[in-house]
């Protein structure tokens, strides 16, 4: 449990101890109850790093996990640097989680997502563990009166190699707790490492097999009602009367209110609705089946998601499209007019829900002047937001029960559902847990947007690639998100222009004019796993093979040729070619294609090889080699890979979701499929460790390029090109 409801006194002295250890490194924070026994000096050498004399070692890891492997990758890297096992600690999340050391490097807000946990936080968790490991060893050679180098740390104890003597950590707490922290923490070398790199199993695998794992919909209060909420069947419709007379006759329904929209100015914020409040779900739920709501249906009645494709490609074409240019190099547009040969094509992509497998779900309690959460709080900064904009509490009487999450996609990252379980938690003065049925996960908007995406290229006479314009509409990812947004000077949105920013395009011709245009419906769009890679990749990948075909050269030689300096991604694109057997005879009706791109600082090549049975056209196998430099946890890294192959192949074949008049016309997975096992072809994972000093994001990173592959291998098996997802497999 993460505490923050913490006395003056205790934030004084915590500021008095960070001004007393300002050697770089974080500084601890241990608030009442958090561990120590009265009276014990504690080591808290930094803000992940807790030994008591009793030998417990807390280690501190101030990210989400919703079943990636965070927390036991981030885990086992303090561990390693402290010399313990993992079995010797107990991992916890942050007593203050507000605290500056815990923000988001990039986003300076307590989050957790865009694949950046492993690689942002790795060197300043190695120092952590390492300054506490130093302390500890210079703690036991003082006590022996021995120089510091005859010492070392192992296993949680101190050794004193010439006489075998020694002392476990907690022995050494108080005197290590009196020393300053080293200025400069002494890293461990790659060759040493026992744990980093080399550990195979989580930590929290034993308790999902056996059941014991809890989750937010596993949570009980006191006095806990449960809730679920009727929304509008129209985006953005309003509540006109209620009818709440047969839901309160249901047994067990104590409540019937109105849920108000998010205060103005709310980014990020709740559809308007009526929540049913009763004393257990099927109550709730049978309630919300008798309540009878009329609805004004707005502005959106009339909108048809089957329209963007035709509305995007209008918008590009006005005099109002906002441009912002994300690469910009030599002469594109007289290129495209003097190429020998010039292609054109674009590419859309429909809405999609993040649908992760524990929906919406969160417990909210006011009591005596502290509010708590419990549930997967990806975002604690967003609790903290409801927990201020709603109930008017401040972050010193807020209190965070951090608890795994059952996946999440983007999904967790939204704040609508925080908003409307703190709401109902003041109103009725007693906890509350708002559940989200399949159903309400699937129609709470805020999904993956639609886009749509223009490319243009052009070859010389040798069917080089001379040329390439592209033109990427969608609307900004931030824009229910982040105040202010729209007056950043440089109006760039990082999370739409993924993939085809100067830092991770991979194609250089001599002539580039790559650029975003904003398209703003007003349907609430958020979060997602990989968000705009996906859209992205497969336009680029897609067009590049494109291209490849109309130049007369093999798609593998023509990506190489448009590449230049960058040797790592040469390299899985060649590993993964050589492993699906690129270039060599294939049986009849089978056929392959590739796709590449660069995500997180890791390079990943994806090849798809399709085959054509009797009438049905299938995909028979997924050759992935991915580099993310050092795998820190190498199992969890072939889980995500493997998971986000799965996920790229829904795009693929399924994930589609439609609006017509303003209504989601999907419920469930009935109407909306995702991938199962019995859909899944032969997935072959290499991990290609290109840079063991340093780990690079994994979590997003191989679903982008799936959807691409399959496409370039349907076109090599049936000559049908397929630019629009999910994509058509007759033959």
């Amino acid at each position: 449990m993460t505490t923050m409801n913490t006395s003056a006194a205790s934030r004084r002295a915590f500021l008095k101890s960070a001004a007393a250890l300002g050697a770089g490194l974080a500084v601890g924070f241990i608030a009442p109850g958090a561990g120590a026994q009265p009276g014990a000096a504690a080591l808290r050498p930094n803000a992940f790093v807790r030994v008591f004399p009793d030998n417990s070692i807390k280690l501190v890891v101030h990210k989400h996990d919703s079943g990636t492997g965070t927390r036991t990758a981030l885990g086992l890297t303090l561990a390693e640097e402290l010399e313990v096992e993992l079995e010797q600690v107990e991992i916890i999340t942050p007593e203050h989680p507000f605290f500056k050391d815990y923000m988001h490097p990039q986003w300076h807000v307590f989050s957790t997502g865009g694949s950046t946990s492993v690689m942002l936080e790795y060197e300043t968790l190695r120092k952590a563990g390492a300054s506490a490991r130093m302390m500890l060893v210079q703690a036991g050679a003082a006590r022996w009166r021995v120089p510091v180098a005859e010492c070392r740390a192992q296993a949680g104890k101190v050794l004193h190699a010439p006489t075998g003597r020694q002392f476990s950590y907690g022995e050494l707490a108080s005197d290590a707790a009196a020393l300053p922290a080293p200025a400069v923490p002494l890293l461990k070398e790659h060759k040493d490492f026992r744990l980093i790199g080399k550990l195979g199993r989580k930590l929290d695998a034993r308790a999902k097999v056996t059941g014991r794992q809890v989750y937010g919909i596993d949570v009980q209060r006191p006095g806990m009602l449960v809730a679920l909420i009727m929304r509008s069947p129209v985006v953005g419709g309003r509540v006109r009367r209620i009818d709440a007379q047969k839901a309160l006759a249901v047994k067990g329904v104590r409540q019937v209110v109105k849920v108000p929209a998010a205060p103005a100015g709310l980014l990020g914020g709740n559809q308007e609705g009526v929540a049913v409040l009763a004393d257990s779900y099927w109550a709730a739920k049978q309630g919300r089946d008798a309540l009878k709501v009329q609805w004004d249906d707005g502005k959106f009645a009339r909108f048809d998601s089957k329209d963007m494709p035709a509305i995007q490609r209008a918008f590009l074409a006005s005099a109002d499209a906002p441009l912002v240019r994300t690469i910009s190099k030599g002469d594109a547009a007289q290129a495209l007019k003097s190429g020998a040969r010039v292609l054109s094509s674009e590419y859309t992509m429909p809405y999609k829900v993040p649908n992760p497998l524990e929906p919406q779900c969160v417990v909210v309690e006011i009591k005596d002047g502290t509010i708590s959460y419990w549930g997967g709080l990806q975002v604690p900064s967003n609790v903290q937001l409801a927990a201020k904009e709603v109930a008017g509490i401040e972050a010193d009487r807020l209190v965070l029960n951090e608890l795994t999450g059952g996946g999440s996609f983007g999904a967790r990252e939204s704040r609508h559902w925080l908003l409307e379980a703190t709401y109902l938690a003041k109103l009725t003065g007693r906890p509350v847990k708002l559940m989200y049925s399949r159903e309400d996960e699937m129609r709470a908007l805020f999904y993956h947007a639609a886009s749509y995406t223009r490319v243009a290229g052009a070859l010389d006479a040798q069917g080089n690639l001379t040329a390439l314009q592209l033109r990427a509409v969608a609307p900004a990812s931030p824009e229910e998100w982040e105040p202010g947004y729209d007056e950043r000077k440089d109006k760039m949105d990082y999370s739409t222009t993924e993939a085809i920013s100067m830092w991770d395009f991979a194609y250089q011709p001599e002539h580039v004019d790559v650029g975003w245009v904003r398209h703003e419906t007003g349907v609430p769009t958020g979060w997602y796993r990989a968000v705009s890679f996906i859209p992205n990749v497969f336009a680029v990948e897609s067009f590049m093979d494109e291209m490849a075909h109309a130049a007369g050269r093999d798609a593998l030689a023509f990506r190489k040729a448009a590449m230049k300096g960058r040797p790592r991604h040469v390299a899985v694109l060649e590993q993964a070619a050589r492993q699906a057997g690129w270039g060599e005879p294939r049986a009849p009706g089978r056929a392959l294609g590739i796709s590449t791109n660069q995500a997180y600082n890791s390079y990943i090549a994806i090849v798809a090889e399709v085959e054509q049975v009797g009438a049905e056209v299938r995909i028979r196998r997924i050759t992935c080699v991915a580099d993310c430099g050092l795998a820190v946890h190498p199992g969890s890294v072939q889980e995500q890979l493997y998971g986000g192959i799965m996920w790229g192949l829904g795009h693929a074949l399924y994930d589609k979701l439609d609006i017509e008049k303003g209504r989601v016309l999907q419920s469930n997975f009935h109407d909306y499929p995702v991938m199962r096992m019995s859909d899944m072809p032969q997935i072959d994972i290499t991990v290609v460790q290109g840079d063991v000093n340093k780990p690079s994001g994994v979590g997003e990173l191989s679903n982008p390029g799936v959807a691409p592959a399959v496409a370039n291998a349907l076109f090599a098996l049936t000559g049908k090109r397929q630019r629009s997802t999910p994509f058509n497999f007759t033959a």
